[in-house]
């Protein structure tokens, strides 16, 4: 009996011992399991929550402008990559009617925002929508165009960056006049194309400054580029000077005739003087400008809405003077309006 006790007692404990074997195998597979669901929930939000947003960009430049580049490093800055979480649209369109079909496309598709270049590019968003955000970067005077009912608060589906345009002309004219103290006779390029009507309240005080400095202004309007050069080629100026819109975006032909004519030609921006070799400007800096633009696609992205997004204009403008074209037109700058230039391109 007590030899029974025994091999019954071994053969107790072996089948404890298999139990418990199995109960901590049970227990492994069941962790491992725990575990498995666990991962797989923590991480879908993370996956589902992976948005890539897509904005479309209204312009009429041929090559990437200053503001398309802040832009676009003012997103990536701010965590949006091209690809991975924001798709951004530039399609190259050469006129007005091509703006419009892209608008149209922006729209139908349901882009999450849309930038747009210039005045042209904003009146042709803002009448094709009145529910997507629309940024502009820049529009000149966006109240007096309708886009906004006003820069604090624009309470339509627009809002963005604007510069005063024209309405700082006078300050331009007066630096024109420093740069180069023999200037009597400036030819004004008017955009006069019906999408770009003229502020003609700038144009007054463009006209007051003029009679002030004792400079004969001749106006001249054009509707294309064309235009322009062959009026740059025939009018009888010391100086030609550019009313900023969308249809002088590339002066580079319009800069290449005045050079050869020797006459002084003011640009929009320092890319018409960096680039196509306009003598100097007065401007914002367009890049920076765009850089700012980005935080509004960010506030936008994030779900704010533009009806309370203030517009904002520059705080700085800067001059830019391009020494290689004033020595080929034969103009010496002033030393001191030198010491005062923010770029000088030698």
């Amino acid at each position: 009996m007590i030899l029974v006790r025994e091999r019954s007692c071994k053969q107790r404990t072996d089948c404890l011992g298999v139990i418990a074997a199995k109960t901590r195998m049970i227990r492994i597979v069941f962790w491992h399991f725990l575990i498995g669901i666990f991962l797989a929930v923590s991480t879908a939000p993370a996956i589902s929550q992976t948005r890539v947003y897509h904005v479309g960009v209204l312009t009429l430049h041929t090559s990437e402008p200053p503001p398309l580049k802040g832009l676009r490093d003012g997103l990536r800055e701010t965590g949006y990559i091209e690809g991975k979480n924001l798709l951004l649209e530039t399609p190259l369109k050469k006129n007005p009617d091509e703006l419009r079909v892209a608008a149209n496309t922006f729209v139908v598709e349901k882009r999450n925002a849309i930038v747009t270049l210039g005045n042209l590019e904003t009146r042709i968003a803002s009448e094709t929508t009145k529910e997507i955000p629309v940024v502009f970067m820049p529009a000149s005077d966006p109240v007096r165009a309708g886009f906004v009912k006003s820069l604090a608060r624009p309470d339509k589906n627009l809002t963005g960056l604007t510069y005063a345009g024209l309405r700082e002309s006078g300050k331009q004219l007066q630096i024109f006049r420093e740069i180069v103290p023999t200037l009597r006779r400036v030819g004004l390029l008017i955009d006069a194309q019906t999408e770009s009507p003229i502020d003609e309240t700038s144009l007054t005080i463009l006209r007051k400054v003029a009679a002030h400095l004792m400079i004969d202004l001749i106006e001249k309007p054009v509707k294309s580029i064309v235009q322009a050069e062959q009026a740059v080629s025939s009018l009888p100026t010391d100086g030609i000077f550019i009313t900023c819109n969308d249809l002088f975006a590339d002066l580079g032909k319009v800069a290449a005739i005045a050079r050869q004519k020797r006459v002084s030609l003011y640009g929009c921006s320092s890319a018409h003087v960096t680039e196509d070799g306009a003598l100097f400007t007065y401007a914002p800096d367009m890049y920076q400008l765009g850089r700012r633009g980005s935080w509004y696609i960010d506030r936008i992205l994030k779900g704010a809405r533009p009806h309370g997004l203030p517009v904002e204009t520059p705080r700085k403008f800067e001059l830019a003077i391009n020494l290689k074209t004033a020595a080929a037109i034969g103009i010496k700058i002033p030393p001191e309006v030198l010491q005062r230039a923010d770029k000088v391109i030698r």
